[in-house]
């Protein structure tokens, strides 16, 4: 039911898409973000819990191949159009990925596998190769491949377990992987699920398609823009990196809440996951991470809105001496779904404000700034027909503190600031069920199209290099194929 895709982004020390922010210059106070941290933490909590107070029960509610197999259910039972969730597949996955009625373990254990072709265009050739053995331009690669252990251990415990080669890196390396136990209780008279999660990406584990591990776009060229900007600590950038651990529960079929704590992986555990860019970044003790989320489901919709979050100490290039940098990321989120027979739709809009005290990149001349800010803002539309075609529209802002030395190499203002829409139409020909000789199979069949309006503070010439930014525009051709 839930497939993945490796969501690897490039992270700068002010670091897809955000909202206005102002300018934080260096000689702006300290903060503790600890103590800012747990404030808004536990404010963001606290109102959604103020909100549980008031619940009433909700009306009764009349992928991965691995999973179809195990459950016995169509691809459209649990996605929209996959990788996106429905009220139902959002439900298995807080079930620990362990529910039945189809094949047992023993009659098909829950392997599946992925391979992803692509073709991809920019405006512009690109002034080097993206990859090792392609071209500055059109490029027909088989992107990604990856093998996956998806549904039940034993019992409760269930998993989603990915390894992937990825062709831009030439990497073989575990993607994101997903284990927890869960459960089920009477509290208070109310429904409970309740399980324990490990993780290695930072929102890998929430059942919403608004943070960013499952964000729009669910799949994009590995070798478009090198020009696309920045992103926030939490999308993306400690995925493969981190280990986390956190419980969680559902209350109701309405309230969400989890803490998990995230903890780096040592370089000898990083090679041995195959992990690219050892390197880049580590974080120092323990990060923890919050999620709140509301959801009511009133027949054929469902409506949600949540916060999610996370501070952490991050080592730039695991370089010692020079203290940590400090990020506190905080994110609303905002999800509207309507799924019929045969029109669905749905609409997410995320916003994550993110603080950073850059300690160690000032200190090494990395930064002007001691203080920056960044703001990330995405607001996606999605109408599936039938299961069976999908068109999805999307704008991204990203927006942040000018920084001299941060950002001088791409942006002749110093800015981080890029804007942009997104396209995208698929034929999705098995979600309800696959030929006769696998009818476990999926796949889906598309096109994008990524247009930017600004990058790095500019429109014309952003980079002094004579670089535009709607010659970074790109066309990205897929078939994503599951089995």
């Amino acid at each position: 039911m839930q497939d993945i895709v490796s969501d690897r982004e490039v992270h700068a020390p002010c670091t897809t898409a955000g909202a206005e922010c102002e300018t934080i210059a260096a000689s702006r106070p300290p903060r503790d973000f600890r103590a800012v941290a747990a404030c808004g933490g536990v404010a963001s909590l606290a109102a959604v819990v103020i909100g549980a107070g008031v619940l009433i029960k909700p009306p009764t509610a009349s992928a991965v191949p691995s999973f179809a197999r195990q459950t016995g259910q169509p691809c459209a039972t649990c996605h929209t159009a996959f990788p996106e969730l429905t009220p139902f597949g959002r439900r298995f996955k807080l079930g620990g990925y362990t529910m039945g009625g189809g094949l047992t373990f023993e009659e098909a254990p829950p392997i599946a596998a992925m391979v992803v072709p692509t073709f991809t265009h920019t405006a512009r050739n690109q002034d080097v190769q993206p990859a090792p053995g392609t071209s500055s331009n059109n490029n027909t690669v088989l992107q990604q491949t990856s093998l996956f252990y998806g549904g039940t251990i034993y019992g409760n415990l269930g998993a989603f377990i990915q390894g992937t080669y990825d062709r831009a890196s030439e990497h073989t390396f575990l993607d994101n992987t997903d284990i927890r136990y869960a459960d089920t209780a009477k509290f208070l008279g109310l429904d409970v699920i309740y399980g324990v999660d490990v993780n290695n990406n930072p929102s890998v584990q929430d059942v919403w398609n608004t943070t960013p591990a499952w964000g729009f776009p669910y799949l994009a060229s590995t070798l478009g823009s090198p020009f696309a900007p920045p992103g926030t600590l939490i999308e993306g950038s400690l995925g493969g990196r981190v280990v986390g651990t956190g419980v969680y529960t559902f209350w109701n079929d309405m309230l969400y809440l989890e803490v998990s704590a995230y903890q780096n992986l040592s370089t000898q555990a990083l090679r041995a996951f195959g992990e690219p860019g050892i390197n880049d970044l580590s974080i120092g003790g323990a990060a923890p991470y919050w999620r709140a989320a509301f959801e009511y489901n009133l027949g054929d919709q469902s409506f949600e809105v949540g916060t999610f979050g996370m501070y952490a100490n991050v080592l730039p290039g695991r370089t010692q001496g020079f203290g940590f940098d400090q990020y506190l990321d905080v994110g609303f989120d905002a999800q509207y779904q309507y799924i019929g027979d045969p029109h669905s739709v749905t609409l997410k809009l995320t916003h994550i404000n993110e603080n950073q005290q850059l300690n160690s990149t000032f200190f090494q001349g990395n930064s002007s700034n001691l203080y920056n800010t960044l703001e990330s803002f995405k607001a996606s539309a999605g109408y599936v027909y039938d299961h069976t075609y999908s068109l999805t529209a999307a704008y991204f802002d990203v927006r942040g503190s000018a920084d001299a030395t941060l950002f001088s190499a791409n942006s002749l203002a110093n800015s981080p600031n890029g804007q942009g829409l997104i396209f995208d139409a698929a034929y999705l020909p098995f979600s309800k069920g696959g030929p006769d000789v696998w009818p476990w199979l999926n796949a889906r069949i598309g096109v994008s199209y990524t247009h930017y309006l600004k990058l790095f503070g500019g429109v014309n010439n952003f980079d002094g290099a004579l670089h535009n930014a709607s010659q970074n525009n790109t066309i990205f051709a897929y078939t994503w194929i599951a089995f």
